[in-house]
């Protein structure tokens, strides 16, 4: 029940509106456990994550936001399945691949996690040094760094190959955003599979102010009230600027001067 937002913005720092939008999505009970947040400045990445609120890990006014620049980002907030293991900050997102040159977060669950891990050879994890603590949703960026040096820097083929073997599961849930330094203007962000019909993923862009994304729910969690768009309206006129709910098995990429749909299949 994670919330996931990312923002290319015209050249102002993203870092305050990522942090606002991880707060929405809080409030709208996408999470509680955890946050984080990374961007791109000087063809660096940089990210804090930790355990605790967005209060807590991002407050106001707080050293974070002369840290985190860059006029490109994404963000996370993590809401554990009862099952998940929760109160450390390895498993807080983003994660970081091993030649730092991706990093990504996730939505939803990787239930075949040991077996894809068990492939990736030659990849160290940062979420633990045990095998059966490794965070799910790290073996995403692990494995999309591996397509990523298969495809020879083909980013949107590697993510096509990367979907293609977490669909291979048919309870996987994945919903994922990333960003690479190749390519460090652009924010990816891939609307994989939820068998739940649950998380989705809503794009916008806005001329001078550029393209963010965000999670988006039709149903609330909780008896809470669902998050629709309620993260994009402090930044987006819904009636003027554009807009649109990603589909399963698609992806978009998003730029200062707008965003480009992509379809997933092979």
């Amino acid at each position: 029940m994670c919330g996931i937002c990312g923002y290319a913005s015209t050249g102002q720092s993203v870092a305050p509106v990522l942090r606002e939008m991880l707060g929405i999505m809080e409030k709208h009970r996408l999470g509680f456990e955890s946050t984080g947040m990374a961007t791109v400045h000087n063809g660096k990445i940089l990210y804090r994550k930790d355990v605790g609120s967005v209060d807590k890990v991002f407050p106001v006014n707080g050293s974070w936001s002369k840290i985190l620049l860059g006029s490109v980002g994404i963000g996370h907030v993590r809401y554990p399945s009862p099952k998940a293991p929760t109160g450390k900050s390895m498993f807080a997102h983003p994660f970081l691949s091993c030649d730092s040159k991706t990093v990504l977060v996730h939505n939803g669950t990787i239930q075949n996690w040991k077996e894809i891990a068990c492939e990736l050879l030659g990849h160290e994890f940062s979420s633990s040094e045990e095998s059966d603590k490794i965070s799910d949703s790290e073996v995403i960026v692990h494995l999309l760094e591996q397509e990523i040096e298969r495809a020879k820097g083909n980013i949107t083929e590697a993510v096509k190959k990367t979907c293609t073997r977490l669909s291979e599961n048919p309870k996987n849930q994945f919903l994922f955003a990333f960003i690479h330094l190749n390519e460090q203007s652009k924010v990816y962000v891939v609307s994989g599979k939820d068998y739940e019909d649950k998380r989705k993923v809503a794009v916008a862009y806005k001329q001078g102010f550029g393209s963010v994304f965000a999670s988006y729910r039709d149903k609330g969690i909780n008896k809470h009230e669902p998050i629709k768009f309620e993260a994009l309206k402090p930044y987006i006129n819904l009636e003027s600027d554009q807009f649109e709910i990603l589909n399963y098995d698609s992806g978009a990429i998003l730029t200062k001067t707008g965003y480009q749909c992509f379809n997933l299949k092979m």
